[in-house]
């Protein structure tokens, strides 16, 4: 292992055999020089295929290449886990089914080690065609933004979405901000409390992280467990935020009830969105100009179911 590294990386990993070799196999590339200075932690959570006998390989190759093994059977508790392990300044996460771009982890790395940020955040490149990915990386570029623009961008779905994926935190940031134990939407569960702990933010639009869209995945394959956790999430987001994004913040309520209707009508916690869309009839809503004119409309078509 690294003596005091700058990035540790955490890759859950999960009867990914025929995935894992070419995620791990780009963040090689991607690193370049930099894995001196990195960790990569690699957990294998009850995995019956050959995965145990990929990674083990990668162990015998790289000093840096740490294996733990645990049951778990639950993401967040994987990368919880993953972060109790971890050594490094910062932390990223990586997908065992996603690819980086080569060559863009080792200027992150020196962007990290000469800025000291406490958070760089990077737009996900979601891609459904993996014959379609650019491997190659244009450069780092990125803008210092100030709390407030980054908790709006977020709000909105500008460049910004809770993903820990792709994203580069202190540590000591993630710390203080448990992953809970959830099969999905472990992420945004903390990334807006994550935010209103840094001040110190920069964020690079030119991904370096492609998120492969499968068919199967969380978007596509809604159930009643999904929502309820993202009722529950979008719950705490609430109460974590400022007042002043209420407004932003109701867009998301309106996003779950007009996406999960059948599933809304099951949900005991139905009663927790239908009130928040009621505060959507509101004229400080309509007159938010951060409110997309697609959400005023998306508002303004529950006037009439409610």
């Amino acid at each position: 292992m690294v003596n005091n590294p700058l990035l540790s990386i955490i890759i859950a990993a999960h009867n990914c055999e025929e995935t894992i070799d070419t995620t791990f196999q780009s963040l090689i590339n991607a690193l370049g020089s930099g894995i001196n200075q990195s960790e990569i932690i690699i957990i294998n959570d009850g995995s019956e295929d050959s995965t145990a006998i990929k990674i083990a390989d990668y162990s015998n190759k790289y000093s840096q290449v740490f294996i733990s093994t645990v049951n778990y059977k639950n993401v967040g508790q994987v990368r919880q886990h993953g972060i109790s392990l971890s050594h490094g300044k910062y932390i990223t996460m990586l997908d065992s089914d996603d690819v980086m771009k080569a060559k863009s982890l080792s200027s992150i790395i020196s962007f990290l080690h000469e800025k000291n940020p406490d958070m760089l955040l990077t737009r996900l490149h979601e891609i459904r065609d993996i014959k379609k990915i650019d491997h190659q990386w244009s450069g780092l570029n990125p803008e210092k933004i100030t709390q407030d623009e980054a908790i709006t961008r977020f709000l909105i779905h500008k460049d910004l979405q809770a993903y820990l994926c792709g994203q580069f935190i202190r540590r000591d940031i993630y710390l203080s901000h448990k992953i809970p134990s959830m099969t999905c939407y472990e992420d945004f569960y903390i990334f807006p409390s994550m935010l209103l702990d840094a001040h110190n933010i920069y964020f690079q639009y030119d991904s370096p992280y492609y998120y492969i869209k499968r068919s199967g995945s969380l978007s596509t394959t809604p159930d009643h467990n999904k929502i309820t956790n993202l009722i529950i999430c979008t719950l705490k987001m609430e109460n974590a935020l400022p007042k002043k994004f209420q407004h932003l913040i109701l867009c998301h309520w309106l996003d779950i009830y007009l996406k999960y209707p059948e599933l809304l009508e099951v949900n005991e916690k139905k009663e927790n969105v239908i009130k928040r869309v009621l505060m959507t009839h509101s004229l400080g809503f309509f007159l938010n100009t951060n409110v997309r004119l697609s959400y005023k409309r998306k508002a303004l078509s529950t006037l009439w179911k409610n």
